[in-house]
């Protein structure tokens, strides 16, 4: 009987915790997006200077990236350079990587706090 108890914590529980982490998970998503757009809006709008050198930069990745689209695949270049060049300009490209940079910050920000505080 101890068993089946046992069993049956280790569902629920199991269940829980998979929930936690899909609802934590999503709550980081919504907080990266927030801080990333908070952060490219405070770019745009009170560092000029700052905006258009990484506006300067992500035009610098972004014709890198349909350089080396050119060169791999030459067969469906001129579809996906139309694509990624039309549908992605240099302040979308902007936005991707304050995005994935203001994201791994705060993930680094939270990891940091949880080893100080002892959590896995």
């Amino acid at each position: 009987m101890a068993e089946e108890r046992s069993l049956s914590y280790s569902i629920v529980a199991g269940l829980v915790s998979t929930a936690v982490a899909i609802v934590t998970s999503a709550l980081l998503v919504i907080v990266e997006l927030m801080a990333a757009l908070l952060t490219y809006f405070y770019l745009a709008n009170y560092d000029r200077e700052l905006f258009g050198a990484l506006v300067g930069y992500a035009k610098s990745a972004l014709d890198f990236c349909v350089g080396q689209l050119e060169y791999w695949v030459p067969s469906i270049s001129n579809a996906a350079n139309a694509t990624l060049v039309g549908e992605l300009s240099a302040k979308a490209m902007l936005l991707l990587i304050i995005g994935l940079v203001v994201g791994a910050f705060i993930r680094i920000v939270l990891w940091m706090v949880g080893r100080l505080f002892g959590y896995r």
